[in-house]
């Protein structure tokens, strides 16, 4: 390998995890570090403008440049559909073509971690690394942290349906709640999101632009990793592919995969380490036999209610939207405020639908019909999305070919637990009991979808398994686990289990899935990463 493409630490993939693992491990100048990313930088235009506005993904999410459109292999308990499942393929990944909520999940779900046999993985480690990276716009909470680069807002624009519908949850029983973060996460309220004064906030604006002229830092962007290579059991470099040419670059240190839930495992798989049956069906030469590569898939399966909104308050291009549409760009280029300012999910709340009260239900609530994500509704309606938290079935992600080219097989095993539909229907209905209320009266028309002919738990069971979607955060396809469990691909500082100088540093390490939405807790994942490797790093000069 040429020594002018040496580097200490080498980062695949520039989303919530790789652009935050970019900055700290190029904060120290003696640190040689580069980042790669197959698609395209966010800096230049277009794409910046896409990536500023909150609601710019849906200009991004029908294009191959910026999203990999996986898809879901539909199994026989949703009739075998095919489930598109987009991917960010940019600067800051799917940080910068997500919703921007920021939730942390429940206190539970990392006492879980650490019970399962996780080291320093319960809430109060894993605290402080969520205080690091922020800057919380709300009032000063022990639980928050201020000054950090991530921002934390609530919306810059606030549709009146959003205000309606959290009238309607409190009418319908629930409690109003500001801070998801806080001691209690049940409720209804306003989401926070990574926005900063009305501009989406992805992890490669937060964290990857101020660190971009670093001497230290090399980024290449459009640039395909093909495979890990290895040494004797140590991971030494990547084979890359830009342009049509293929070149190696070589790790000193440590190759960090950021590749998010699907492609990290996908690489994996493609250089050797994973199943081995699966590996050498397909001629791929097994370097290191770790079964857990690739399973136990976690999503949060989600379904939805649509309601039409006849008196148009909703986002949807129509006449009656006509004044507010042109008026949207100035609106937003001189105050950050209107529809272009919005996530679209404004507002939103978690229930517990088995008397235990911990949730086990989120209900995110969108002011306009985004059943299709890559288009802009020309329909005014508005919708829940119900999402199970906590799902007891989990898919797989395998390989289609050796070929790197070649999207992985993602199988989300949707509903081989029974207890996944039943909580399902439970909180289905109390979305539509929500949408009963009425501070909504005003607003509602009939429901678009599934339909409201559908009454039974019989019924609804075979709407959902038509429309059942995901919240699109996939996990633990290269979990964390103790020494004991045959099935864990990391320990608990994230190193690959069966190899040297390989960690992962996403979504795929967690054990289990977190009770919300994942891109913030991949960031306190990286952040405590980055410093495991740091410390490892400060350990293995003195042993020199």
């Amino acid at each position: 390998m040429n020594d002018m493409f040496d580097y200490d630490y080498i980062i695949v993939g520039s989303g919530s995890a790789g652009s935050l693992m970019a900055n700290r491990l190029s904060a120290a100048p003696s640190n040689r570090v580069t980042l790669i990313e197959a698609g395209p930088s966010d800096k230049t235009w277009p794409v910046n403008l896409k990536t500023a506005m909150p609601v710019g993904n849906i200009f991004l999410l029908p294009h191959e440049k910026y999203n990999w459109k996986q898809q879901l292999r539909g199994n026989a308990a949703i009739a075998g559909r095919q489930i598109n499942f987009p991917r960010g393929k940019l600067f800051g990944g799917c940080s910068a073509i997500n919703g921007g909520v920021y939730i942390r999940g429940q206190k539970a779900d990392y006492d879980g971690w650490a019970a399962a046999g996780n080291r320093d993985w319960s809430y109060e480690d894993v605290l402080p690394a969520f205080k690091a990276v922020e800057n919380y716009a709300g009032p000063d909470r022990p639980w928050h942290g201020k000054g950090g680069e991530l921002d934390v807002q609530k919306p810059k624009s606030w549709n009146p349906i959003a205000a309606a519908i959290i009238h309607a949850a409190a009418e319908a029983g629930h409690r109003r709640n500001e801070d998801f973060a806080g001691e209690r996460q049940d409720g209804f309220g306003r989401y926070d999101l990574n926005q900063r004064n009305g501009t989406r906030l992805s992890s490669a604006r937060a964290f990857l632009h101020p660190a971009l002229d670093r001497p230290n830092l090399t980024v290449h962007d459009r640039t395909m990793v093909r495979r890990i290579l290895f040494d004797r059991g140590r991971a030494v470099g990547l084979e890359i592919e830009k342009d049509g040419a293929r070149s190696t670059i070589a790790a000193r240190r440590e190759i960090i995969l950021s590749a998010g839930a699907t492609n990290s495992p996908q690489l994996l798989m493609l250089s050797g380490i994973g199943p081995e049956d699966h590996l050498r069906a397909l001629g791929i030469d097994v370097v290191h036999h770790l079964p857990g590569v690739g399973a136990h898939l976690q999503d949060h399966p989600t379904v939805h209610v649509a309601m039409e909104n006849p008196s148009g308050e909703s986002y949807a291009i129509s006449a009656k939207a006509l004044p507010r549409i042109l008026a949207s760009p100035f609106r937003y280029l001189f105050g950050r405020q209107g529809m272009l300012a919005s996530n679209v999910a404004e507002c939103g709340g978690f229930l517990s639908t088995d008397g235990s009260g911990r949730p086990d239900i989120q209900i995110t609530f969108l002011v306009g019909l985004k059943i299709d994500a890559r288009a802009i509704p020309r329909r005014h309606g508005y919708m829940a999305l119900i999402q199970l938290l906590r799902p007891r079935s989990a898919g797989s992600v395998r390989l289609a070919s050796s070929r790197p080219e070649d999207k992985p097989v993602i199988d989300p095993n949707f509903f081989a637990d029974p207890y996944d539909m039943k909580t399902l229907i439970a909180g289905f209905r109390e979305a539509r009991r929500i949408f009963a209320q009425p501070a909504l009266a005003a607003m509602t028309g009939a429901e678009i979808e599934p339909g409201a002919q559908h009454r039974s738990d019989e019924e609804i069971d075979a709407a959902l398994r038509k429309i059942v979607n995901t919240a699109y955060h996939p996990t633990g396809t290269c979990k964390m686990g103790p020494d004991h469990d045959p099935m864990a691909v990391v320990d608990d500082r994230l190193r690959v289990r069966g190899v040297a100088g390989l960690r992962v540093v996403d979504a795929s390490v967690m054990p289990e899935i977190i009770s919300g939405n994942t891109s913030a807790p991949t960031m306190m994942i990286a952040e405590r990463a980055a410093r495991f490797i740091l410390d490892d790093a400060v350990t293995s000069n003195i042993a020199a």
